[in-house]
């Protein structure tokens, strides 16, 4: 049945239907906008508008609304801080839904139990480098050991128990943590962690930064030719081939001469980001600015099925199918949905969470 909803959004996506029968497959949901970290990459860096849970009944009711066949329990927040995040999970799995999300890590140890019998199908890690100094500096004082420790207490709580998640990586490439690729390999392999996924920080920085944005190009493609020779070695999964094929796009072309990514972004019909108090936005990027992006709140404007396929994304599909944005964030979004990525998807099994729960 969820295969089916996922090819029954096909058409509508790839006609750019601007009023789409089908609901997003994909459905981005900040349960919490408590976190004990902000890390340098974090819109909490700049700006936190609270810090509250979003009530169980509340995203119960936004995933029975949705019926998502991927569910990411992310926003600004730190996922397990939320006293019910467990209840959310299992809701969504009984509803035949795979969830993931990222985390800082820091509460694997108290949780690891917990965490491998919700039913969660991805546990995604977040790092910002891969040395002790690099990690704590640029993830808000947190300790590369004391995730390590997590990782492994979420690994045993696994093999005793016989269920639990993937772990994976998520590893946020900066000018300070480009060098630390490679060993990012080698601490996921000596973790037992079989994936990890690269995200540039650029998102803020616009299209014409592109994924190889403020890295010096060489240095970029030595360090990506090496870890993806320890990745292959390691059995570490990547989507390092990504990144080489980005590389490639871009040449030694100067970085405000370079062109942005090719194809049509298809996440205003497969996906929506529901915030803790219920306002949607398009697109998790929409966060890195609070104040754009919002298009109705459900429960004040409307259900969901009527903002869904009312004006205001009517009109964002409408921009997106004529190549015009009126979304800053939009306008210089440097890594686009656009079918070729999601038809990388089918292939490769690490890409964003976004539709690979």
């Amino acid at each position: 049945m969820a295969a089916a909803r996922a090819l029954r959004i096909l058409p509508d996506a790839l006609l750019a239907t601007t009023a789409p029968r089908a609901r997003p497959v994909h459905l981005h949901l900040e349960h919490t906008t408590l976190c004990d970290h902000v890390c340098s990459t974090c819109i909490r860096a700049d700006r936190i508008d609270g810090e509250v849970h979003m009530p169980l009944a509340e995203a119960i009711a936004h995933i029975d609304a949705i019926g998502p066949q991927f569910l990411s329990l992310n926003g600004i927040g730190e996922p397990l801080l939320h006293p019910q995040w467990d209840d959310i999970v299992k809701h969504a799995v009984g509803r035949g839904a795979r969830v993931s999300f990222a985390t800082t890590g820091t509460h694997f140890r108290a949780q690891a139990d917990r965490i491998c019998r919700s039913g969660l199908g991805l546990l995604k890690v977040s790092f910002h480098g891969a040395e002790p100094r690099t990690f704590s500096r640029l993830a808000g004082g947190r300790s590369l050991d004391v995730v390590l420790d997590g990782i492994a207490a979420v690994q045993e709580a696994k093999a005793r128990l016989g269920r639990g998640p993937e772990l994976r990586i998520n590893y946020v490439v900066s000018d300070q943590s480009l060098s630390e690729v490679p060993e990012a390999i080698r601490v996921a392999r000596a973790a037992g962690v079989g994936a990890v996924y690269f995200k540039g920080a650029l998102v803020p920085k616009g299209r014409r930064a592109g994924l190889c944005a403020s890295h010096d190009i060489d240095q970029l493609r030595a360090v990506v030719r090496e870890a993806k020779a320890l990745a292959a070695s390691g059995g570490v999964d990547s989507n390092l081939d990504q990144w080489q094929r980005e590389i490639d796009r871009v040449g030694d072309t100067a970085p405000d001469e370079r062109p942005p990514p090719p194809g049509r972004c298809l996440v205003p019909w497969l996906s929506v980001f529901v915030r803790v108090d219920g306002s949607l936005l398009p697109c998790c990027n929409c966060t890195f600015r609070p104040d754009e992006g919002k298009l109705g709140t459900v429960g004040v404007d409307g259900t969901f099925a009527e903002l869904w396929r009312g004006p205001g994304f009517a009109a964002l599909r409408g921009e997106v199918k004529g190549g015009e944005y009126s979304l800053p964030i939009c306008q210089h979004c440097p890594d686009p949905v656009t079918a070729t990525q999601a038809a990388g998807a089918v292939l490769h099994s690490v890409w964003p969470g976004f539709l690979n729960g």
